[in-house]
């Protein structure tokens, strides 16, 4: 069994536990109490001519402990002051040491959108979702078929929520594509063995129109990767550990947006 499989089943098993703590019926009952408010997620990008999403994690099975003394609200204050267009946050516990509490610690501090970053396998934590104020959810196309992905979208589409595609190959590419939703992330981090290509997002936007929101993710640390990346038409990045580990992050994020200000 590969990390990402043992990640999904147990993932599979927390979502049991947790529906016996809070039933689907429950949350379900206290989403529609409340206005459904669209997410802004999607436009934070679209209106921007490049953007980071700037992620909040405390480890990874990757990198181990990324952050010793984490504090993700401070994090976020200092993403949000410093430029980023939005925020990602890690939820799953057992790999990433994240928390549905970190999420919403954020939310009330931060004007900035905010992906639930997680592995969502279930329509109960796409409620859950919307529950703990998250404006955009993860869509792994590695680890759902056609059928849940369809069902996935729709759902958060009537709950207002945005929601990326994430993709790794080729033929991930295509199922994202006939869902005939703009934003799609192209994750250059294999997520069965954990390496890392930067070509990746180069290679699979050749496959792409420019009526696509494309999301680059993993592997980004330097100011040359972003121009690589700009010179074949990708200005939207998700970044995590290079500006976790960086002890200057308003320096760090200003030279990743090629501000000369900086």
């Amino acid at each position: 069994m590969n990390i990402l499989d043992e990640i999904v089943a147990n993932t599979k098993v927390k979502v049991s536990n947790a529906k016996e703590q809070v039933s689907l019926d429950d949350l379900v009952s206290t989403i529609h109490s409340n206005k459904i408010v669209k997410s802004k997620f999607k436009a934070s990008l679209k209106d921007k001519d490049q953007a980071i999403i700037a992620e909040i994690k405390k480890a990874s099975p990757s990198a181990g402990i990324i952050s010793e003394n984490f504090d993700p609200v401070k994090k976020a204050k200092e993403y949000e002051a410093f430029g980023a267009s939005a925020l990602s946050i890690l939820t799953e516990e057992d790999y990433f040491l994240g928390s549905t509490q970190y999420l919403k610690d954020v939310k009330k501090i931060s004007k900035l959108p905010i992906l639930r970053k997680d592995f969502i396998v279930d329509i109960y934590q796409i409620y859950e979702s919307k529950f703990i104020g998250s404006d955009c959810i993860l869509l792994i196309a590695s680890i759902l078929s056609d059928e849940e992905l369809n069902d996935f979208t729709q759902l958060a589409d009537t709950l207002g929520l945005d929601y990326i595609i994430e993709v790794h190959n080729e033929d991930e590419l295509k199922r994202a594509i006939k869902l005939d939703y703009p934003v799609i992330g192209i994750n250059n981090r294999n997520l069965k063995s954990l390496e890392i290509d930067l070509n990746n997002s180069i290679n699979l936007n050749k496959n792409l129109t420019n009526d696509y929101i494309l999301i680059a993710e993993s592997g980004i640390k330097t100011s040359d990767d972003i121009k690589k990346f700009n010179s074949t038409g990708i200005y939207n990045f998700l970044i995590g550990e290079s500006l976790l580990k960086s002890k200057d992050k308003e320096k760090k994020i200003g030279e990743l947006l090629l501000n000369e200000s900086y």
